[in-house]
C-alpha cells in the first residue's frame, strides 16, 4: 500500500479507512487541504492516534473528516508514541459517514469556516419562544461580529466541525448570520482612509512654531 495516495475528489475518506483496516496495515494516513494537514495513525489496521493543528484524538478525527478538498497519502510503518484513540475502526467509519452527511447539510449555510459570525440585531422571530441549548448560549457569548468560525472554534476549544454545527443551529434560529470576511476588510479600509484624511487635515492646518523654525535652521546649517 506504499502507493496509496490521491485526491479526495476521487475517494471517500471512509473507503480509505476501510482499506487500511482490511489489510491490517501499520502507518500514517495524511489528509491535506490547502491550509492544514491531519494525520491518522494505524497499528494492525486499528486507529491509535489522530492529530490536526493543536487537536488530538476524537476531536482531531472530527476535524479531519470534514476535509473534502485536498489530497491523501498513506505512509507505511510510520509510527507514533501517542495513543489518543481506542475506538474500533467500524465505529470511526460510522462516525465518519454520519459527520460527512451532516457536513453536507451544514455547508448549505456555511460554505466556508472563514466566514465572520454576526449577531442579528433585530431578529424577525419571537425571541420569547426560542429555546436554546446550553451549548448554543455559550456559543452566543463568543460572537463578537468580527471573529470567524475558525477563530471562535479556538476560543471555545471545540473542533471546527462541532462549532460549525452549533452555529448552523443558531443561523436557522434567526439569531446570527455569517458573511464574507471581505465585508469587514472593506469597513476597516474605509476607517483607515478616514483616519488618514483627518491626519492630513490636521497637518495642513498646523502652522510651524518657533521650535520648528529653529529645527529648520539647524538642518540648513548642518547641510552646508
Amino acid at each position: 500500500m506504499a502507493g496509496l495516495q490521491g485526491s479526495l475528489k476521487d475517494f471517500e475518506i471512509t473507503d480509505i479507512l476501510q482499506l487500511i483496516n482490511m489489510n491490517k496495515k501499520d502507518g500514517c494516513l495524511e489528509i491535506s487541504s490547502k491550509d492544514k494537514t491531519g494525520r491518522i495513525f494505524f497499528e494492525g489496521g486499528s486507529v491509535t492516534h489522530a492529530e490536526i493543528d493543536d487537536r488530538f484524538g476524537e476531536s482531531a478525527i472530527q476535524q479531519i473528516l470534514i476535509i473534502n478538498e485536498g489530497t491523501f497519502k498513506f505512509i507505511p510503518d510510520l509510527k507514533t508514541t501517542r495513543n489518543s484513540i481506542s475506538l474500533p475502526i467500524q465505529h470511526l467509519m460510522l462516525e465518519a459517514a454520519r459527520n460527512i452527511d451532516e457536513w453536507k447539510q451544514i455547508e448549505k449555510l456555511i460554505p466556508s469556516l472563514d466566514l465572520i459570525v454576526k449577531v442579528v440585531e433585530n431578529p424577525d422571530i419571537d425571541t420569547e419562544n426560542i429555546k436554546l441549548t446550553s451549548e448554543e448560549w455559550k456559543m452566543l457569548t463568543f460572537v463578537d461580529n468580527i471573529s470567524t468560525i475558525k477563530e471562535i472554534a479556538k476560543k471555545v476549544n471545540q473542533s471546527e466541525f462541532q462549532t460549525a454545527k452549533t452555529i448552523y443551529g443558531l443561523i436557522t434560529s434567526g439569531l446570527i448570520t455569517v458573511e464574507e470576511k471581505e465585508g469587514l476588510d472593506s469597513i476597516l479600509e474605509e476607517i483607515d482612509k478616514q483616519i488618514m484624511e483627518n491626519d492630513n487635515k490636521k497637518n495642513n492646518n498646523t502652522k510651524p512654531n518657533d521650535n520648528d523654525k529653529k529645527k529648520g535652521g539647524f538642518k540648513k546649517f548642518f547641510s552646508r
